[in-house]
């Protein structure tokens, strides 16, 4: 009986994604049961990250050849670099911000799928573009209109749902993936 490297190769990974996705699961519930933990912990990955980008577009702006593009590039590195410093040292006031952020995103995304579900070209999706634009629209609100209230709360407990969502879905990948490859 010879092996397959392709079968391998799939075994392997549907192994490994089952593994993360329970990872994730696990993770996720951690995020559920403590989120001003987990929003601080996103404030500070979402910090560090800006203070990546600014330090490698600074680096990546000096790459540059062309007069103006230089200085755009190096005034939007260290914009990045400031306020990834900024929510590092503040991450109180980085949770706010990135909770105001979340609800304008919220309330743009409502207000578009709002918006589409006028377009008679979605066809019957049309009802189910309108009560999801209607939906993010009243979250958008309720994340805005409670800012104070929720910036501790908001982005741990969406993070811990969207970790849960995740990992039940590389959970189930990594089980189904059996059958679908045979």
């Amino acid at each position: 009986m010879t092996s397959n490297p392709i079968s391998d190769l799939g075994r392997g990974l549907r192994v490994v994604s089952a593994l993360y996705g329970i990872l994730m699961i696990l993770f996720g519930i951690a995020a559920l049961a403590a989120p001003v933990i987990s929003t601080l912990a996103t404030v500070m990955v979402v910090g560090f990250a800006l203070i990546a980008g600014g330090l490698v577009g600074l680096f990546a702006s000096f790459t540059e050849r062309k007069g103006w593009a230089i200085l755009v590039n190096a005034l939007w590195a260290v914009l990045a670099l400031a306020l990834g410093i900024w929510m590092v040292m503040k991450p109180g006031v980085g949770a706010v911000s990135l909770t105001m952020l979340l609800g304008a995103v919220l309330v743009a995304r409502g207000v578009t799928g709002m918006l589409l579900a006028f377009d008679s070209s979605f066809g019957q999706a049309r009802l189910w573009l309108g009560l999801g634009g209607l939906l993010s629209l009243v979250l958008g609100c309720i994340v805005l209109f409670k800012l104070m209230e929720m910036a501790g709360l908001t982005l741990g407990t969406i993070v811990g749902i969207d970790f849960l969502v995740a990992g039940f879905s590389l959970l189930i990948a990594g089980m189904m993936g059996r059958r679908a490859l045979g």
